[in-house]
This record gives structure tokens, sequence and C-alpha cells, in this order.
């Protein structure tokens, strides 16, 4: 499914359905695991363009349901962690044990290297933020220590996902001529770099996490 048939999908939503879209993507990208098939980090931004360049929707609320449907999945998973713990009998911290030892480990990793930060900086690593949640649980942090972090972390998340469509779509509507294709490539070049670097942040998190379960082993 290309960008633009995204855009033209949402376009056709009419009221309160393409808010209910905005959150059951940002849900089911955490809560569901298919964020593989249906990226929210492609499906969010787009919807900021939509709410720029039609008006379909409102790109605050936008952020909002965003917000909220991370959230929300981040509450579910995290606890998910705690019960299948529980449910093995396995202590949190056991290294290469569990449905979730991988996730954890990269939350441990992320812990090492910014302390506190790390559930808030996580939220926006590429190839790791749906697992951020469940590993945490799984790592028996504190719900106290966690909710915090993940509150602050999806605040923040849901307005720079939808914001940067936005802006991206502020820029396409405003420009005319050469301008205008000009402004739209660099935005794009922007937006694809800060995309890359995330993903390769995430690569590097998962080699450090891995080579610690082997030392650890």
């Amino acid at each position: 499914m290309s960008p633009s048939s995204i855009v033209e999908w949402l376009e056709g939503l009419q009221g309160a359905w393409a808010y209910l879209v905005v959150f059951v993507v940002a849900f089911a990208e955490h809560a569901l695991f298919v964020g593989t098939f249906v990226p929210g980090e492609v499906i969010l931004p787009l919807t900021g363009v939509a709410a720029a360049t039609t008006g379909v929707v409102a790109w605050p609320a936008a952020a909002a349901c965003a917000t909220a449907g991370g959230f929300l999945a981040d509450q579910l998973t995290y606890w998910l962690g705690r019960w299948l713990v529980r449910r093995r009998g396995d202590r949190p911290a056991t290294p290469g044990a569990g449905r979730f030892a991988r996730p954890a480990a990269v939350v441990r990793e992320l812990y090492r290297r910014h302390g506190a930060l790390a559930l808030v900086l996580g939220r926006f690593v590429a190839g790791v933020a749906p697992f951020v949640a469940p590993g945490a649980g799984w790592a028996g942090m504190p719900y106290r220590r966690f909710l915090p972090a993940n509150a602050l972390a999806n605040a923040l998340w849901g307005p720079v996902m939808v914001g940067a469509g936005y802006l991206f779509g502020v820029q396409a509507a405003r420009l005319e001529g050469p301008w205008r294709w000009a402004g739209l490539a660099l935005t794009a070049a922007i937006l694809a770099l800060a995309f890359w670097r995330l993903r390769a942040i995430g690569a590097d998190l998962a080699r450090a996490a891995a080579q610690g379960d082997v030392r650890d082993a």
C-alpha cells in the first residue's frame, strides 16, 4: 500500500472514524505486534499529512488519540510481561529465558546507557519501541517507575509522530512551483534520515543486548 493510497483512504473516513483508526493503529502496533505489517511510524505521520492538506482530522486530536492508544497498549503489554514471568515461575532478571528475554535484554541495555530516560528514548527507536513495555515487565521493573516514564514517552510520541506529517503537509500546501518540490524533497530527506538513524540505533541496541546475554550465559 502506497503512502498516497493511505492518505486517500484516511480522507474517505467520516467524523469519529478517522480518530478511531488513529487510536487502533497506535494500539495495535504496540499491543498486537503488527507494526511490521502496518507500521504506525508510517501511518501516523500520513495522518498528519491528511490533517494539513484536507482537514479530515484535527492534528492535535489525532495526536491525542495516538498517545492514548500507545499508552493503553503499553500498560497491557507491561502487565503481560509480568504475568508471563509469574506463570512460568522465572526470576524477572533471568537472562536468556522466557518469551520476552530478548526485549528485556534490550530494555536493560537501554537502561544501562541512559538510566531513567530509557523508557522515553526507547519509544522513539524504530524496531525497539513495541518491545520496551513488555520487556520492562519481564525484567521486573517496578510499575511505579514504569508508569510515569511511559506516560511521558507517549505524551511526546503522539504529537511528534502526527506533527511531523502535519508539518510536511503544511509545507506542501504553502509552497508553489520549484520551491514546493525542493521543500518537499528536503523535508522528506530529513524524515528519512531520522527514520534510518532510529533503525540503526535499534539494531545497535539489539546487538549489544545479544552480546550481553552471551557473556551472561
